[in-house]
């Protein structure tokens, strides 16, 4: 007989019923479409004043990427900003590092211009309730190498404040663990984490601390007490 598909499978069943309810609300939509990935080289623009870097990026002088050993070329990258500057963050011997660069070497991105959360593409080990790698707000005009991922294209810097405290909320890394069962958090895992309303007409008061608006998003999605006291054991806090 043919059953259907599995669906998502998860050893906690308190984890299960938590997934129904978010993604049976009213307003669900999916965190997983505002996840942005890294900045891409203007190849055309890159190569007019640094035909020698042909050789030395990827996929024989095809790769539009930033990807993470990106800062070695440094005849395009500097210390210090000039006029017409974008600022890159990447990773020098797994040291995050900020470097800058002539915007007209990158390529259009849909979250250059606006506020974003910024965070490692990878991180821990999988298990449920990690804490994530010091994300941080990243500014308009603020770039990220392949090492990285974006999440929004906000508006303002409160809004993006907003995310950065519901990334670090408990009730979004739990959500983020029903899929984020390896080191890797890109795109597809975020699918169950719920998109929220950032603005000041929200119906979550993000100006509250990271604890208080737990309780509220456990409030707005109906959880019972077990579910909360599951989330509570097992999703560690950040602060």
């Amino acid at each position: 007989k043919n059953y259907g598909p599995i669906g998502i499978f998860s050893k906690f069943p308190e984890l299960n019923s938590i997934k129904q309810k978010v993604t049976e609300h009213s307003d669900f939509k999916t965190l997983d479409d505002f996840i942005i990935p890294q900045n891409k080289w203007d190849l055309d623009m890159l190569y007019a004043d640094y035909p020698e870097l042909r050789e030395r990026i990827g996929s024989d002088g095809k790769e539009k990427r930033l990807t993470t050993s990106i800062f070695s070329l440094m005849e395009v990258f500097h210390d210090v900003q000039e006029d017409n500057d974008a600022c890159i963050i990447g990773v020098i011997n797994n040291k995050r590092t900020r470097k800058y660069v002539n915007r007209k070497y990158l390529a259009p991105h849909v979250g250059f211009e606006g506020w974003k959360v910024i965070l490692p593409k990878s991180n821990g080990s999988g298990a449920i309730g990690e804490v994530l790698s010091t994300p941080l707000v990243g500014d308009p005009l603020v770039g990220y190498t392949q090492t990285f991922i974006g999440i929004g294209i906000l508006s303002t810097e409160s809004e993006a404040q907003a995310l950065f405290k519901y990334i670090k909320s408990k009730f979004a890394r739990c959500m983020l663990g029903i899929l984020k069962v390896t080191q890797h958090n890109n795109k597809g895992t975020w699918r169950y984490v719920p998109l929220q309303n950032f603005t000041n007409n929200s119906d979550i008061d993000w100006s509250k601390s990271i604890s208080d608006i737990d309780k509220q998003l456990y409030s707005k999605y109906g959880l019972s007490d077990e579910e909360i006291a599951f989330i509570e054991s097992k999703v560690k806090e950040m602060k």
